[in-house]
């Protein structure tokens, strides 16, 4: 299948399956859901090349009979395979008895937002240009410093598209894509192994791929005969962009989700209109940013992806929902449903029943650059450079979380000093975003699709 006629090849499968599903049972309401994703991937890992070229494709269907629901799936996008999806999904209605006395019908249609800015060259990228980055980036990082041991490094070149058509009317399609690599650096000196990465990604160019090599080797080797901290204390903690960015995804990213909300495990649910962050705070879900990562036109049962305000200069102002939680809390859907839920997806979406999801959380820059953020710190600080491990594994319904910084630099009398051995932090989500002091300027896109700058919070527990 090809780009440019993607759309309409989805759409005539998913009403082709749509009005067979109508003839098989005229009283039962369908959505039929058809998925096509292409991916070019290759990996350099200490010389060892592994290279992937390769197409998904597959189709879903759910049936509505009253209150009780069906689903099923199959690979393929034939009509063969969809019809057979579609008497699938029907004997699995009919044969359970229990209702779902909240469902209240699918999507219903509206005009569709818009997709993403891509760049076609994109699609002419092939296998071999992606290795030579890949051998381009290794040389840089080996480069740098003979203690530099292993570097690994990946691209890949994705493209996709859907298409969901349904009994209410709705038939909609939308198509995306995007480049990205990723360079991950060890650098050995006796007993001492540090790491860093850097990554790139854009949907509207090809990749930046120069210098990514050198300044992970860099990073890595700068962190070499770091200190130990010597201290267990309440310190101000400066999260870098991919530090902010992992923090505001696992706590705030989450608990905003409507079937938390709705279903009363977040601690966000009879918040709205209150102060939950500090003033300077502000938090999107930028569904429709021009050369964003995430925006479609439509999200995964084809209601419109929107603009989505959550916080704004601190006050809780909405949250994300699908049509089903969306219903069920008042407001309607915010375009926000998924398939393959969680922060991460899944490369195979069709297999997945519709959940909720961000789609291109961004926390609005300040007005201080990240040296500024560090000369305001007064007396000892932390700088938390990358994700912080355990970050995702922390609790979403009470906001405690315990981590470990492993690329972390002290911070004294306004200036970085040296860097620290790895330490652990502690505190809980919400009490630091009411503590939030500070909002850098350097917004930056983060490895898991969230744009943030720096931000400092205070009363997180250090020791190390």
């Amino acid at each position: 299948m090809e780009y440019e006629s993607i759309k309409d090849e989805l759409l005539s499968v998913a009403d082709t399956g749509l009005k067979f599903a109508a003839k098989q049972d005229s009283s039962a309401e369908f959505e039929v859901y058809v998925h096509y994703g292409s991916v070019s991937r290759v990996e350099l890992d200490q010389g060892m090349v592994t290279a992937k070229d390769g197409v998904a494709a597959g189709c879903a269907v759910r049936v509505a009979k009253g209150k009780r629901l069906g689903f099923a799936c199959a690979s393929g996008i034939s009509t063969a395979r969809v019809k057979k999806a579609v008497e699938e999904s029907l004997s699995v209605v009919n044969s359970v008895s229990a209702e779902d006395d909240k469902f209240s019908g699918f999507c219903d249609p509206k005009k569709a937002g818009r997709e993403c800015k891509f760049n076609r060259n994109i699609l002419g990228v092939e296998v071999d240009e992606l290795m030579r980055h890949c051998q381009d980036m290794t040389k840089e990082a080996r480069s740098v410093d003979p203690r530099v041991k292993v570097v690994t490094a990946e691209c890949r070149v994705l493209w996709d598209s859907y298409a969901v058509a349904n009994s209410r009317g709705v038939q909609q399609a939308s198509r995306s894509g995007s480049n990205r690599c990723l360079v991950y650096v060890m650098s050995i000196d006796g007993d001492e192994r540090k790491t860093a990465y850097r990554h790139d990604a854009a949907c509207d160019r090809l990749l930046h791929t120069e210098g990514l090599g050198k300044e992970a080797a860099s990073e890595a080797v700068g962190q070499h005969h770091a200190k130990k901290l010597e201290l267990t204390s309440v310190l101000p903690t400066l999260w870098g962009p991919e530090a902010a960015a992992a923090y505001v995804l696992s706590s705030l990213g989450q608990s905003a989700h409507g079937r938390a909300v709705v279903e009363h495990t977040s601690p966000l649910c009879d918040m709205m209109g209150a102060a939950i962050a500090g003033e300077g705070f502000t938090l999107v879900d930028e569904g429709q940013r021009p050369d964003g990562l995430g925006t479609e036109a439509v999200d995964a049962e084809g209601h419109p992806q929107m603009r989505n305000v959550i916080v704004e200069n601190g006050i809780l102002k909405g949250f994300l929902f699908n049509t089903y939680y969306g219903r069920l809390f008042g407001v309607g859907s915010t375009g926000n449903c998924s398939r393959g839920g969680g922060p991460f997806g899944t490369p195979i979406p069709y297999e997945s029943v519709t959940g909720i999801s961000a789609k291109a959380l961004e926390v609005s820059p300040g007005t201080k650059t990240h040296d500024q953020l560090v000369s305001s710190i007064d007396g000892k600080g932390i700088l938390i450079a990358d994700d912080p491990m355990g970050i995702f594994h922390s609790t979403m319904s009470t906001g405690q979380f315990s981590v470990v910084a492993n690329r972390v630099y002290l911070i004294e009398k306004g200036s970085r000093s040296y860097p620290l051995q790895p330490l652990s932090v502690a505190g809980n989500y919400y009490d630091g975003f009411k503590k939030l002091n500070g909002v850098g300027s350097n917004a930056t896109l983060g490895l898991y699709g969230v744009r943030s700058p720096s931000l400092v919070f205070d009363g997180f527990t250090v020791v190390g």
